[in-house]
């Protein structure tokens, strides 16, 4: 139900914007179009065109000859990122991540005392954090340690091609763009965490109790909300 709603919502903002002129909008879109875009009015019109081909990206927002890609979200549990386990693997792969933490990686996907998929999960899933909590400490160091790895998993995970990412609805929203994505994360990359993570995005599986999505990996940003606000009001936050 949700997952509909959230394309609903993407045709809410087309419907708002598309054919529209700045000064006939409410004051929020104003705000939001003055900042992102430059050479801007209340008599400009803005086109939007929506992405039929899913990606990162939503809708496009066109204003003069100026063109920006934006991902919109909505709600508390925002999955940022889906693909295949071994998918996501080969990308490790190709970034160098040496083969024990990808081994971790794998073992705590799973979490059924195989790399595979083949097991049968004997404990809980929180209980299985806590009997590995030493290894899931390492995985997380690793990632620490290569900043700009976690900055490449950001880049694909997250923004894409994305210029912009709004979080909301189109009555009550915010934004934050991709330069700010990269820095708010890097900023909280030290934020401590029971699982593995790239700062405050969450690696997990879609669900551990089906053949399908077990093997489907889901890259969570609880916080999306929050980070957004902190980068809008930049509470207490130097952004480099």
């Amino acid at each position: 139900m949700l997952k509909n709603y959230g394309f609903q919502n993407e045709w809410d903002f087309f419907h708002y914007l598309n054919n529209k002129i700045v000064g006939d909008m409410n004051d929020m879109f104003k705000t939001f179009l003055k900042k992102n875009f430059s050479n801007i009015s209340d008599d400009t019109k803005i086109t939007c065109f929506v992405n039929f081909d899913k990606q990162k990206e939503d809708i496009w927002i066109k204003a003069g000859e100026e063109k920006k890609s934006i991902s919109i979200k909505m709600g508390k549990n925002n999955t940022v990122h889906s693909e295949h386990i071994y998918s996501f693997i080969s990308y490790l792969e190709q970034e160098k991540v040496p083969i024990k933490i990808i081994n971790i990686i794998l073992e705590y996907f799973f979490a059924d005392g195989t790399r595979n998929g083949s097991g049968i999960r004997k404990i809980t899933f929180p209980d299985y954090k806590i009997k590995n909590k030493r290894k899931i400490a390492k995985v997380n160091k690793y990632f620490l340690r290569n900043e700009d790895l976690i900055i490449n998993i950001i880049k694909r995970c997250v923004i894409g091609k994305t210029d912009v990412l709004i979080h909301g609805v189109v009555d009550d929203f915010s934004y934050i763009t991709k330069d700010e994505i990269i820095k708010i994360l890097l900023a909280c990359k030290e934020d401590p965490s029971t699982t593995i993570h790239f700062s405050h995005l969450l690696f997990s599986a879609r669900s551990r109790n089906n053949e399908i999505d077990k093997f489907i990996v889901q890259i969570k940003w609880y916080t999306l909300k929050e980070d957004i606000e902190t980068v809008r009001q930049n509470k207490n936050l130097s952004l480099r």
